[in-house]
């Protein structure tokens, strides 16, 4: 994070069938930022305090289409402008700024052998933890258990921007749906493979690619007024939510997970529009600007960060409100000052690496 980073549904349960406008107005770029603060407020939610979360799946999946939305789009307008397309700069200004929080942690967690990550440190720099935690079947080390969705984009990246050198939109496009159909298949079928329920975590492709299709349809008209429609907008918050009158087991169910996509793609669409009145609002304040610009940081600390305080105070190992409010506003303390003092200096020397010539 998501971050990678996660989202919860806490906010989006309160969007109601609201007109959305396509409005010189609408910040549309903080709107979705706003999706990503609460992405992050999520996460703490899960992690610091609700033991058995309802509706967990929305979280990494509204947090990998906005990411796929954001990447497939700012590719798609680098290209369509003209010029030289530079993929290297691309990846150097990814590293520049997605490596200093990961040195960060990773340097902590070596120095303190944070749950013995020491062992499989490697792996998780080489941004592989999926692959380690599906290998060995198991969440430890658990201060690195959440890089897991990080990795998942970062491998998207590397193959995003080729795709997009290479390919048309339509074949763009093919590819993306090809993306989301092998990904549902492989763990539908898994037992089949002589595969189990971690492969999911290696093949979580499908609501990436499904932002990555919203991109490539955002100057599509008559797509846009469907997905932005009030109608569309309550019912896909109906959709959200159907493990609350059905039956709590629903939200943690492999149809679940794929239901909620559309639902999803359906409210990044109207963030991107510009929700009007208390959800505009919502998604695009003050607040929310600030925790964006360090939500990245703040995903990839947390975890750290709760192993280091819980080891002085292990009364916050447990999951309350208490533990929530305290590791928050440590998490976001130590995420500002890293972006203050580490993490904009890093990201301002991207200018010297322009995608595009």
């Amino acid at each position: 994070m998501l971050r990678e980073v996660d989202l919860g549904a806490g906010e989006i349960h309160s969007v109601p069938p609201i007109a959305v406008g396509n409005t010189q107005s609408a910040d549309r770029r903080g709107q979705i930022d706003g999706l990503r603060t609460i992405a992050m407020l999520a996460v703490f939610y899960v992690h610091f305090w609700e033991v058995g979360p309802t509706i967990e799946y929305v979280r990494v999946s509204m947090f990998f289409v906005v990411s796929g939305f954001l990447i497939t789009l700012m590719l798609t307008r680098e290209l369509a402008i003209g010029g030289t397309f530079n993929i290297q700069n691309f990846y150097i200004r990814r590293i520049l700024r997605l490596f200093p929080p990961l040195a960060l942690t990773f340097l902590a967690a070596a120095i303190f052998n944070m749950d013995g990550i020491r062992a499989s440190l490697p792996w998780h720099a080489l941004q592989l933890s999926n692959l380690y935690f599906m290998m060995n079947k198991t969440w430890s080390p658990w201060v690195a258990a959440h890089l897991w969705s990080l990795n998942t984009l970062e491998q998207f990246y590397l193959l995003c921007p080729i795709a997009v050198f290479f390919l048309s939109r339509s074949g763009l496009a093919v590819l993306f749906v090809a993306a989301m159909v092998l990904s549902i298949f492989v763990r539908v079928n898994a037992p089949h493979f002589g595969l189990d329920g971690w492969v999911g975590i290696v093949s979580a492709f499908d609501p990436i690619a499904a932002g990555g299709l919203l991109a490539l349809g955002k100057d599509n008209k008559e797509l846009q007024a469907v997905l932005r429609h009030p109608a569309n907008i309550a019912m896909s918050v109906l959709v959200i939510l159907t493990p609350f009158y059905l039956w709590s087991g629903f939200g943690q169910s492999a149809p679940y997970r794929l239901f909620v996509i559309y639902p999803l793609v359906s409210i990044v669409a109207g963030a991107y529009a510009g929700f009007r009145g208390p959800i505009g609002f919502l998604l695009n304040n003050g607040f929310t600007k600030f925790a964006s610009r360090v939500s990245y940081g703040a995903y990839v600390f947390h975890l750290p960060l709760w192993w280091l305080a819980a080891d002085c105070w292990p009364v916050l190992y447990a999951k309350t409100w208490w533990t929530f409010a305290v590791m928050t506003a440590l998490t976001i303390t130590v995420a500002y000052m890293s972006w203050t003092f580490v993490e904009r200096h890093f990201d301002g020397m991207k200018q010297r690496f322009p995608i595009r010539k």
